[in-house]
């Protein structure tokens, strides 16, 4: 519908998500394969629907919407963080293809954010840092997207974390996520399983 109704797609933004917030062994069946489905296959999909015409033209930009939690994890989310693991690993594994077979024209952008005051989630909160608002992400994004930067952290001071995972031990690594103290109230829209 999409290319019959606009034609040629030259920026397509992956950004559809679905979260349910549990113990791995409390998650359903039918809650993992819904949170695979929306957060890597959709991407998939759409890219699939709109790559061919950007690789004919060597010309356009894949955005993929992906989360902090792509690098990160906390307790309680399993599959969830998992396929947004998935999400990276799709923009990473897309853009050495792509740059494998020469079509430099073609860009991507990863995009990475913490919680965002979008209603997603009831209350979140963290000791460290601040619950961004759709305004800031946004800028950021289009600044990444006009600038053809492949992985994009809000905040920024997310990258210096993935630095400090690889080069500190466990012990300390374990103090620091003692430190931020990631938490919400419910995943709005999604009924408890516990």
């Amino acid at each position: 519908k999409v290319k019959k109704d606009i034609g040629d797609v030259t920026i397509l933004v992956n950004n559809a998500g679905v979260i349910t917030a549990a113990d791995f062994l409390s998650t359903q069946d039918h809650q993992i394969e819904r949170m695979f489905e929306v957060n890597i296959l959709g991407h998939m999909w759409t890219t699939r629907a709109f790559l061919p015409v950007m690789m004919n033209n060597n010309y356009g930009h894949i955005v993929t919407v992906a989360s902090a939690a792509g690098h990160f994890v906390t307790s309680f989310m399993v599959a969830y963080f998992s396929s947004k693991f998935a999400a990276v690993g799709f923009h990473k594994a897309l853009t050495e293809e792509l740059s494998t077979l020469g079509k430099d024209g073609i860009k991507t952008t990863c995009l990475c954010p913490v919680f965002i005051n979008t209603g997603f989630v009831k209350n979140p909160s963290t000791r460290l840092g601040k619950i961004l608002e759709v305004e800031e992400v946004v800028e950021a994004l289009m600044e990444g997207i006009v600038t053809n930067q492949k992985m994009v952290f809000v905040p920024s001071n997310q990258s210096v974390g993935l630095l400090l995972e690889r080069v500190f031990p466990e012990r300390a690594l374990n103090v620091l996520k003692k430190m931020t103290d990631v938490k919400f109230d419910a995943v709005i829209g999604q009924r408890s399983t516990q």
